[in-house]
C-alpha cells in the first residue's frame, strides 16, 4: 500500500497496474541558483573564465521564484563620458530560458487524478503553454498566469488556442520593446544595465462548481505589465572604464612578461648548446693531443733506432 496510498478521503486512486507514484522510487532536489539582478560571475584573475565566455547567465526571477537562462546575443562598447567607452555583453531571455524554467513533471495525464487527490505533486507548468508560468500555487489559489507583455514567446501546441486568439485589439509582440534583457561588464560581473518585463494574467476556466464560470468561454485575461528598469549611473560607468583600462594594461604587462620570459629561456638554450659543442670540441682535442704523446713517447728515437740497424747489418756480416 506504500505505493498505493489513499486520497484526503481514503479512497485508493492509484491504479492496480500502476503507474506508481514518484515517492516510491525516492525523488532528486531541485536546484535554485542565479544572480539577484545587481552582479554576476567575475573573473578574479586575467586567465579566469568569466561571462565573456559563457553562452548564457542566469537570473533569478523573485515573481517565479527560480532562476531564468539569459543567453548571450551581442558584445558592444558602453558609451561612459566623452570619449570613455566600457565594454560590455548583452544577454536576453529567449525560448531556451522559457522552456528550462518550466516545472513540469508528471504531466502525464493518469497522473492528474492523483495530483487533484493529494497523492502526490505534480509540475505547475504542466496544464499550460510554453512561455507561461502558473502562479496559482503561490497566490492562495487564485489562477494567476505569468508571461512577458503581450504573451510574447508563448508557444501553443494547438495555434488556435494561444491566448491572444480569445482577445480583441491584442497585436502580435515584436522586437525589444517586449524583451526582457540585461547588459553586464565581464570583468566585475557588475550588470550596468536591466530591463525586466512581466504580465500578470487571470485565467477564467470552466467549473460546474460556479454558476458564472459555466456562462463563459475558457480565457486568459492579461492584468497588468510591471517594468522594472536598472541603469549604472555616469560615474559607475566611468569607473568600470578605468577598470578595464587597467586590466587591459595588466594583461599587456603580463603577455610581455610571458613573451620575454619565453625568449629568454629559448636564448639560454642555444648558448648552452653552443658552450656544450665548444667544451666538447675542445676535450676531444685534448684527448687527441694526449694520445700523441703517449705514441710519441712509446717508439725509439732516430739515432737509437740508426744504431740498432747498424749492429743487426754487422753481425749479419
Amino acid at each position: 500500500e506504500g505505493c498505493r496510498p489513499p486520497s484526503k478521503t481514503g479512497q485508493v486512486v492509484v491504479p492496480q497496474e500502476g503507474p506508481f507514484p514518484p515517492q516510491c522510487n525516492g525523488g532528486t532536489p531541485q536546484k535554485v541558483g542565479g544572480s539577484r539582478g545587481l552582479q554576476v560571475k567575475a573573473k578574479v584573475w586575467s586567465l579566469q573564465e568569466g561571462v565573456d565566455v559563457d553562452p548564457y547567465i542566469e537570473i533569478f526571477s523573485e515573481t517565479l521564484m527560480r532562476p531564468l537562462k539569459y543567453s548571450v546575443v551581442e558584445d558592444f562598447d558602453l558609451q561612459a563620458e566623452n570619449k570613455d567607452f566600457v565594454a560590455v555583453r548583452r544577454f536576453e531571455l529567449r525560448d531556451l530560458g522559457l522552456r528550462d524554467a518550466r516545472i513540469a513533471f508528471n504531466c502525464e495525464e493518469v497522473y492528474q487524478k492523483m495530483a487533484e487527490a493529494g497523492v502526490l505533486n505534480r509540475g505547475s507548468d504542466c496544464d499550460i503553454h510554453q512561455g507561461m508560468f502558473d502562479l496559482t500555487p503561490v497566490s492562495n489559489e487564485i489562477p494567476y498566469m505569468w508571461s512577458l507583455p503581450h504573451f510574447y514567446q508563448v508557444q501553443a501546441t494547438d495555434p488556435t488556442q494561444h491566448p491572444r486568439n480569445n482577445l480583441i485589439g491584442f497585436v502580435t509582440p515584436t522586437g525589444p520593446r517586449y524583451q526582457n534583457m540585461v547588459v553586464v561588464e565581464p570583468e566585475s560581473g557588475r550588470i550596468v544595465e536591466s530591463l525586466m518585463k512581466e504580465q500578470i494574467s487571470v485565467r477564467l476556466y470552466h467549473d460546474e462548481r460556479n454558476y458564472f464560470f459555466t456562462k463563459h468561454k475558457p480565457v486568459i485575461i492579461p492584468l497588468y505589465w510591471k517594468f522594472d528598469t536598472k541603469n549604472a549611473t555616469t560615474a559607475e560607468r566611468l569607473l568600470l572604464s578605468f577598470f578595464q583600462s587597467e586590466f587591459r594594461g595588466l594583461n599587456a604587462g603580463f603577455i610581455a612578461c610571458i613573451t620575454l620570459g619565453a625568449v629568454s629561456l629559448m636564448a639560454a638554450l642555444f648558448f648552452g648548446m653552443l658552450l656544450y659543442r665548444e667544451n666538447a670540441l675542445q676535450t676531444i682535442e685534448e684527448k687527441r693531443k694526449r694520445i700523441q704523446a703517449e705514441l710519441a713517447s712509446a717508439m725509439p728515437s732516430g739515432r737509437d733506432a740508426e744504431g740498432e740497424e747498424q749492429e743487426m747489418r754487422a753481425d749479419f756480416d
